[in-house]
């Protein structure tokens, strides 16, 4: 009898305990549970927020030029002169029949921004009407070396670049050839790469 009186009260005893500190016991595992989730958070943010590393390329003339992520074209100088040289021919040579201009248009027309494309047409359309006019053909070299004047970013653009290329156009008749020399000044502004492949389109066009 002493025993089982043993028992039982060993018994009471422990359910008085359970039953003191099991709220504890649960408040600590609801802790436990929000700590958990917390660094679960934490590192999640941490991988999908961490700085991705730079990188950089040195140029010729001695100064380091910052490489863009991947998934953008690494645009180094030489590649936007060369690119800008290329646009530039294209957007200032033509034949006066209706079908050949129509498609020089059509291949330089991704050149451009569409602010930009809207600002070259003003004068291009006037161009074509004095080639049908006087039936010209329009051709247009690089005539010296194209120099970036400035780069850097502006007010609401990403980045820009103003390029100069010395520019010779030769205006040919049927009984006359004469030639004119320009500077073509282009601003070059990066777009994302789903309106161009390359990263970058023509913003402004000038032939002064």
């Amino acid at each position: 009898m002493a025993q089982d009186a043993s028992r039982q009260l060993d018994i009471s005893t422990g359910n008085d305990f359970y039953r003191r500190y099991a709220h504890y016991f649960i408040l600590g595992m609801i802790a436990l549970l929000l700590l958990m989730i917390a660094v679960v958070g934490l590192v999640t943010y941490q991988l999908e927020h961490r700085p991705l590393p730079a990188f950089f390329a040195q140029q010729e003339d001695g100064q380091k030029m910052e490489l863009t992520a991947f998934y953008e074209p690494n645009l180094l100088p030489q590649t936007i002169l060369t690119w800008a040289s290329k646009a530039a021919i294209m957007a200032y040579t033509f034949k006066f029949q209706a079908e050949s201009y129509n498609e020089a248009l059509k291949l330089v027309h991704p050149y451009f921004t569409p602010k930009g494309w809207r600002e070259y047409l003003g004068p291009v359309v006037s161009l074509i009407d004095t080639i049908e006019k006087n039936q010209l053909f329009v051709y247009s070299v690089v005539a010296g070396t194209p120099v970036i004047v400035n780069q850097g970013p502006l007010p609401q653009i990403d980045y820009a670049w103003r390029v100069q290329i010395p520019f010779l156009v030769t205006y040919v008749s049927a009984n006359t050839v004469y030639n004119r020399k320009f500077y073509v000044q282009l601003m070059i502004v990066r777009v994302p790469t789903s309106e161009n492949p390359q990263g970058i389109g023509i913003e402004q066009f000038v032939m002064v």
